[in-house]
């Protein structure tokens, strides 16, 4: 029988290079054996937000259908930050993904409601008008700190509206079965101190779920991380019986 091959999906942080904090984790997940594939995604630096958050997921799905057409007969993603949200929110709303793990966890605009209200308040007004294409400024966090981000209205919405589809907490409470989820947070990360209530412990019970803490910041996160995040995976995927049994 066929041996099973994971394939991996990295998800890359807001305002960052696909690989810029990934490259270590990439190489360590490729050297155990694994495919990996490093999209970039619309909230890259170089992109800008140019899709909406519901876009981002279909480029998501696009690339782990790519690592299932190259053999791989399982997929995971393993995302930082906003892409460990992503991560989150493919999963709730798409079958077939085996295993997640969100590193650095982060963008929550139910926890940053009143400060995002006043622009969520006016991307719907423009999209009441018929302006949701337009461009304008926005007021957007990364790592707990606002900075302006031009983008469209419907764009900024999709990522930002506090009872949107972008929201952790409700994404794992809509994983519809319990799948492994390992859940790792950064020691000087001030996002570590949602603890395991806020999201973690809402996703279905799987007896391979886990949530760590691990040395280092948000962007070290995925670096301290790597050996970790391969082990796990390593572990999950030992487990199952050959492809075709």
């Amino acid at each position: 029988m066929a041996e099973e091959r994971l394939g991996v999906v990295l998800l890359h942080d807001k305002n960052s290079a696909p690989e810029k904090h990934l490259a270590d984790l990439a190489r360590v997940l490729r050297n155990v054996g694994f495919q990996v594939i490093v999209p970039e995604l619309p909230w890259s630096k170089k992109r800008g937000f140019d899709a909406t958050y519901q876009q981002a997921l279909v480029e998501i799905g696009l690339a782990a259908e790519e690592l299932r057409l190259d053999g791989c007969t399982r997929v995971a993603l393993v995302g930082h930050g906003l892409g460990a949200n992503a991560a989150l929110g493919y999963a709730a709303s798409r079958p077939g993904i085996f295993a997640i793990a969100a590193l650095a966890p982060s963008h929550d605009p139910d926890r940053h409601r009143e400060v995002f209200l006043p622009d969520v308040r006016k991307a719907r007004t423009m999209l009441t008008v018929g302006s949701g294409n337009q461009r304008s400024t926005f007021t957007d966090f990364n790592t707990n700190k606002d900075y302006d981000l031009s983008t469209t209205a419907e764009v900024y919405l999709s990522y930002n509206d506090p009872e949107g589809q972008a929201v952790m907490a409700r994404s794992c409470a809509a994983l519809k079965e319990p799948l492994p989820l390992l859940w790792v947070v950064g020691q000087q990360d001030p996002l570590q101190f949602l603890g395991r209530s806020y999201a973690f412990s809402k996703a279905p019970s799987h007896p391979k779920s886990s949530y760590e803490s691990v040395s280092g910041d948000h962007a070290s996160v995925p670096r301290n991380a790597a050996r970790l995040v391969a082990e796990w995976l390593r572990d999950l995927i030992s487990q199952l019986p050959a492809a075709g049994n």
